[in-house]
């Protein structure tokens, strides 16, 4: 999945996207804010998937950690909603 130039796009983290990387160890949590910063300038490299069930959200695979993530095209903005183990990251998205 490639998504349209998002150079100048400000990336902003929900709460529970920060306390999650707060648990994380440090090597880890500088794995996944290179991948997502990377979404701004080269996201044909990426493992991005659209979410079937959610609309306009996407997931960014990082190791074992997914990256959940929504584009607001007219606020500049790639808004990080969730980030979390595979098997648990989902659950915390509302439908």
């Amino acid at each position: 999945m490639m998504h349209a130039n998002l150079a100048g796009y400000k990336i902003i983290f929900s709460k529970n996207a920060e306390k999650f990387l707060d648990t994380i160890d440090k090597p880890t949590r500088q794995r996944v804010f290179e991948k997502v910063y990377e979404l701004r300038s080269n996201s044909e490299n990426l493992d991005i998937k659209k979410l079937k069930l959610y609309q306009a959200l996407y997931r960014l695979r990082v190791g074992n950690l997914r990256v959940v993530y929504t584009i607001k095209h007219k606020l500049i903005v790639i808004y990080i909603v969730a980030i979390g183990h595979r098997k648990d990251v989902y659950k915390c998205l509302k439908l």
